[in-house]
Parts: structure tokens; sequence; C-alpha cells
């Protein structure tokens, strides 16, 4: 896991790899964006996060201890039925690494998108709590008397 400067060879290479599957735009590089490019495609935009790593990642489970913090922000993207969220990573040997961060899971994926049979591992985060149901004037109910 790399922290620093922003990953300019990673990113620019990132964006070949996915005007290969669409079309692309390219989110400024501020460091507390949750996601560097976003691929539309017929069907479906994708969301992607670009980082660089020390060494190929063996197990979906490196990535979510090594870069915990970062799928968290991209799993803070809402899910739709046309919307996915992808980590890429590039090691500094130039080999890339995709992954597909699904709802409760991680799943390596190939530069195309494609699944690789296998490879996935269930996303440990915490889920957000429940927002408060809103009555019928629209409006939250008060929470009721602690016991005791």
């Amino acid at each position: 896991m790399t922290r620093g400067r922003q990953p300019l060879i990673a990113l620019k290479e990132a964006n070949e790899i996915a005007m290969k599957r669409g079309q692309v735009l390219t989110i400024s590089g501020e460091r507390s964006d949750h996601f560097n490019l976003i691929i539309f495609t017929d069907g479906r935009t994708t969301f992607v996060k670009v980082k660089r790593t020390l060494s190929h990642i063996s197990d979906p489970k490196e990535i979510l201890h090594d870069y915990a913090r970062e799928i968290k922000h991209l799993a803070r993207i809402p899910l739709t039925a046309v919307a996915a969220r992808e980590f890429w990573v590039r090691s500094p040997r130039g080999s890339w690494q995709f992954f597909l961060i699904g709802k409760d899971k991680v799943i390596e994926i190939q530069a195309d998108g494609t699944i690789i049979s296998g490879t996935d591992h269930p996303l440990m985060m915490p889920k957000p709590a429940a927002p408060a149901a809103l009555t019928s004037e629209g409006t939250c109910p008060e929470p009721a008397p602690a016991k005791g």
C-alpha cells in the first residue's frame, strides 16, 4: 500500500484501459475523491478508484486490508441496476489488477470487467444505520422513553 502523491502514471494508463470499455470521464485529482474515473457503457456506469500497490494482490482479502479506507469511500457510491464500483491497482512493474466492489463482496475481474471465477470475498464493513421512518405528517417520531 502506498500513500502520498497522485499515481499519475497509473491514472494515465487506467484512462487508456477504461477507454477500451467505453466513454470515460476523468475526475480532477483531489486526494479525497472517492473515485478517479467514470466509465459510461451501454447500460452501465462504472465508478473507478485507481491506486498503486507495491506487490501483486493474491487475494481480495488483501485489498480489503491494505485499502480499507479507499474501499469504504468507494462503497458509499450507491449501487443500482446500472451502476458499478471498481477498484484498480497497478504494481511498480506495470501489471494491473481490477476488483468489483459489490454490495457485500469483492470480486477480482479482468480489465474488460468480466468476472474471474472463484475470486470473490465477503465485504466486511459496518452497515450504515437505517434512517428513522417518517410519520404521516412527514416528521420523525419521538424516541421512546428509556425503561427503568
